[in-house]
């Protein structure tokens, strides 16, 4: 089952193995799927590994350990920063 948008109906329905009536490989990582809308309008919807959505490796995020720091930076700071009682000093 595919989720198409038909223009003429202008909107959304769920294509199933009757409507289809085309699978075409345009090209590498691209494939169109055409067939009919529920009411018999023709729906066309491009599909494959080109139109999965991937992070842009151009944005810059901190590691996921530097992340874990800042999430838990008022644990960190009371655990090291405080002043312990003068039982605890050693002399």
């Amino acid at each position: 089952m595919f989720v198409v948008h038909c223009p003429t109906c202008d909107s959304r329905s769920l294509l199933g193995v009757d409507e289809v009536e085309d699978v075409y490989n345009l090209a590498p990582g691209i494939i169109s799927v055409s067939g009919t809308c529920p009411r018999g309008h023709p729906a066309v919807l491009l599909t494959g590994e080109a139109f999965t959505p991937r992070e842009d490796p151009r944005v810059w995020r901190p590691s996921r350990w530097a992340r874990l720091a800042e999430r838990h930076r008022n644990w960190w700071s009371w655990l090291f920063d405080h002043s312990l009682p003068t039982l605890f000093f050693r002399f």
